[in-house]
């Protein structure tokens, strides 16, 4: 009989974003990993080399799943639809909200990657700065292009972590009273960008 193996990488990246997403990056050790998942230290090594590089592994999969899930309605340039994804997002997936707002730039890893890691980093957050300089340039806005980056980064980013943040990081539900005061923010930010005079 084929024996199938217990653990997989995926159960081992899984166990690291939930560490860090509880605990912070500082705690994401190969011992915590291997305890959250239920393995042998041992197993997680045998499939990836360092921390690092499951840290790496965990960060490209959430900042991919926020960019499908969130950031792909910000090229469209119609952006209360993407502050509601965003919400939504936070909502299904508290866990993927928590990591990134632990994690949010990959300069945190310290261990050294190999040059692929680096290069799928870049290019995961590259195809995110092309969605959001997507919705700089379809927004009718009366503003120059500094301004305009500046005023919707406080809309579809800023604002909406701000007012999630504190529930997130308490492990508490977001209230459904988020969506109208973001709702309100986004409205009168909006509407003072198209005529701002």
């Amino acid at each position: 009989m084929v024996r199938l193996a217990k653990f997989n990488e995926d159960s081992f990246i899984d166990a690291a974003i939930e560490v860090g997403a509880q605990c912070g990056i500082a705690a994401v050790s190969i011992s915590a990993i291997a305890g959250k998942a239920g393995a042998p230290t041992g197993s997680v090594y045998h499939r990836f080399e360092s921390r690092g590089t499951i840290l790496a592994r965990a960060w490209l999969r959430v900042k991919a799943d926020f960019r499908l899930a969130v950031a792909s309605h910000w090229s469209s340039g119609d952006t209360w639809p993407a502050v509601a994804a965003f919400l939504d997002w936070c909502r299904s997936k508290p866990q993927h909200a928590r990591f990134l707002l632990q994690c949010e730039d990959y300069s945190l890893f310290n261990e050294p990657l190999p040059p692929d890691f680096h290069a799928q980093m870049e290019s995961e957050q590259a195809a995110l700065d092309l969605c959001f300089t997507q919705c700089v340039r379809r927004m009718a806005l009366r503003m120059n292009d500094d301004e305009a980056r500046a005023m919707l980064r406080f809309v579809l980013i800023d604002a909406p972590i701000a007012i999630v943040k504190p529930y997130l990081l308490q492990n508490l539900p977001i209230p459904a009273t988020t969506a109208n005061m973001l709702r309100a923010s986004h409205d009168a930010v909006c509407q003072w960008a198209r005529h701002p005079d």
